[in-house]
This record gives structure tokens, C-alpha cells and sequence, in this order.
């Protein structure tokens, strides 16, 4: 039996939310754009909201069920949150953060070997203000896991790292809870992070998880086909990454992009493109020197303004790419529907996936 079962639906003004997950003894990833309703879908499975109806079972425990009133408290349901913006108590050393959720006479040596655990040895009297941001992290995963929580919840607590940290915890993270087996529910919008911590992923657009599928198989052409695409969000293309004179490109059959890789991927690839990294060129305007290898010219299928940002869908080389962008950018450009534009992506901000192992660079 899955550890966890849930299903449950809430509306708000102008959102509704319609979530449907089972999770076992695996990393999952909750991937999609913002606004789609996972720090939400986090904050009801940790029992800190109340769905207006459904039912959350936790290793055969209720914790909410709209039909028998059944409501069990945050504090009640063992579950391990950790936010993006970490919460640690500012007035607590290191070792008094991670014991504070411990209970028992062995709090502290358990605190301890929490803190070694996560390579923080010798950092137990540290305020979190003398900590950097990598050991704020990781003190934030030692208090979530020391109390042996049923299921961890992660809401995006690396987006504020750079690429090495980043990597380097995320790696940590994925030791972690596969030693502990605990069930980890990972919330985030970068591709990177579903293909290097996560076993499956479960899609969520505008509230509603659209789909759950193994990471292995998220690259699969019929999934690009028929779910991939369903989401809305980002842009996806399967090629071949060849490499010329030195430097490593993706191809396609209507176009090439240089990419950035750490190590060689030559052979068949996928790659994914934050709507964030789509960047609008003007015309008659120097091109900065990290945008000038992959310049494209397309066409603006449709242009949409949502809460103040804007989404782009761009016909080009074959593709629809997704752009998006805070909604007082590229003003002069007067941008509408079928006005034909320039683009373009820096090769650094290309995810480059290796269909054979999920690997990314």
C-alpha cells in the first residue's frame, strides 16, 4: 500500500485546486509553473490549510477525511515541512534548532548526530546568522528528518543557491531520505531538480495534477505528445547533441541551439527551457555576448497577460517555445499576436537530459 494516498480539492477566488497523489518510499517531485498550486497542496497535506473536501491517508493513518469530519492537527500528523524560506529560530544555536521537534532523554545526541549526518560537525553552537546559506539548508534538513517524520515536505528550499551548492545538496538530500526511507513530496519549477532527485513526478497546472509519470520515462516521445505538452508550460525538444570544432549542440530536424554542458553527452538527448530563459531580442540592438550563438527568428502564436507577467507562445524551427517575462519588460516592442520577433537562449540555461540515465547538466 502507498504511504500516501490523497485527494482533495479546495477553491479560493478565482482558483481552484484538484490534487490527486499516492506516494510510497520515493522522492517525487510536484512540478509546474508558478501559481499552479503546490506551496498550496503542501501547506494541506502538512495540515496548516483545510481542504473543502477529500481524504489524506498516511501509512493507513486518516488525517483528513470531508466525509467523517476528520481533521488531525499539523502538529499531530508527523510530516516534516521545510520552506523556501527555512524558518530556523533565530534565537537558537544549530543543535537547539535540529532538537527542537526531538522528543525523549537522547534529544541531543540525536540533534548531534543529525548535524554530522548532514556534514555540519563542530557547527552546534552556531547561530543561523553565522551560518551560511548551504548550512542553513542543511540544518533545516536535519530538523525536518530527526524526528523520524512519516512523509517530508520540501517547498523549493534550494532556489536560492547557486548551480555547485545547489547540486551538492540536492545530492545530499536524495542520500538522506532514501537512508531514513522516508516518503518526500519535493515541490519546484526547475527540471533539474525532478530529474535528479525524483523516481516520478506528478504535473499540477492551474491546480489541477494533470499527471504522474517515472521520471525515466518523462522523455519518452508519446509522453511529450500527449502529457507533456497538456502542461502548458516550458519548452521540451528531443535531438541528438553532436559536438563541432569544440562545442557541443543540440540538433533537431529544423534547428540546432549551442548548449553547456559539464561533461559529454554526445549521443540522443532531451532538452528543457525555463519560459524564463526565452529572452526577446530588439532589433538593431547589440546582442550580449552569452545570447549571440542561439539567435531565432519566429512568430507570436499568442500573447497572454496573467498577474502581472506575460506568457509568449512563439512559433520557430518547428518547435512552440514558451516565454514568459514580468509584464513592464520589452514595453517598446509593443509585442501582438502574429508579429514576428527575435530570440534568443543562453547556451549555460539549456537543461540537457540524457535519456539513458536522467542526467543533467
Amino acid at each position: 500500500m502507498n504511504c500516501l494516498e490523497a485527494r482533495f480539492s479546495k477553491n479560493l477566488s478565482g482558483f481552484s485546486l484538484n490534487v490527486s497523489i499516492e506516494l510510497g518510499e520515493e522522492i517525487a517531485a510536484l512540478f509546474g509553473p508558478s501559481g499552479a498550486g503546490k506551496s498550496l497542496t503542501l501547506r494541506i497535506l502538512a495540515g496548516l490549510d483545510r481542504p473543502k473536501e477529500g481524504k489524506i491517508v498516511l501509512n493507513g493513518r486518516v488525517l483528513y477525511d470531508s466525509a467523517s469530519s476528520v481533521f488531525v492537527k499539523a502538529c499531530q500528523r508527523r510530516v516534516g515541512l521545510v520552506f523556501q524560506e527555512l524558518a530556523l529560530f533565530p534565537h537558537m544555536t544549530a543543535l537547539e534548532n535540529v532538537a527542537y521537534g526531538i522528543k525523549g532523554p537522547n534529544k541531543w545526541e540525536i540533534a548531534k548526530q543529525w548535524l554530522d549526518k548532514v556534514k555540519l560537525e563542530g557547527l552546534y553552537d552556531r547561530m543561523p546568522n553565522q551560518l551560511s546559506g548551504g548550512q542553513r539548508q542543511r540544518v533545516a534538513l536535519a530538523r525536518a528528518l530527526a524526528p523520524k517524520p512519516d512523509l517530508l515536505l520540501l517547498d523549493e528550499p534550494f532556489s536560492a543557491l547557486d548551480g555547485p551548492m545547489r547540486r551538492a545538496l540536492r545530492r545530499e538530500l536524495k542520500r538522506l531520505s532514501l537512508e531514513s526511507r522516508t516518503p518526500t513530496l519535493y515541490v519546484t519549477h526547475d527540471i533539474e531538480d525532478v530529474c535528479s532527485l525524483a523516481s516520478k513526478v506528478f504535473l499540477i497546472r492551474d491546480g489541477t495534477t494533470l499527471a504522474t509519470i517515472d521520471v525515466s520515462k518523462l522523455w519518452n516521445p508519446d509522453t511529450q505528445e500527449s502529457i507533456w505538452h497538456s502542461l502548458g508550460w516550458g519548452t521540451l525538444i528531443r535531438g541528438k547533441i553532436t559536438e563541432e570544432d569544440g562545442n557541443l549542440y543540440f540538433k533537431w530536424d529544423k534547428g540546432r541551439l549551442k548548449v553547456s554542458c559539464s561533461r559529454n553527452l554526445v549521443g540522443e538527448a532531451s532538452v528543457f527551457i525555463h519560459p524564463n530563459h526565452v529572452k526577446l531580442l530588439y532589433p538593431d540592438v547589440p546582442v550580449a555576448p552569452e545570447l549571440e550563438a542561439n539567435i531565432m527568428e519566429g512568430k507570436v502564436i499568442e500573447k497572454i497577460a496573467i498577474n502581472g507577467s506575460v506568457r509568449l507562445y512563439i512559433k520557430s524551427s518547428g518547435i512552440e517555445w514558451h516565454a514568459e517575462y514580468p509584464g513592464d519588460s520589452y514595453l517598446t516592442l509593443e509585442i501582438k499576436d502574429g508579429q514576428d520577433v527575435l530570440f534568443s537562449i543562453e547556451p549555460s540555461k539549456i537543461s540537457v537530459l540524457s535519456p539513458c540515465d536522467n542526467s543533467v547538466n
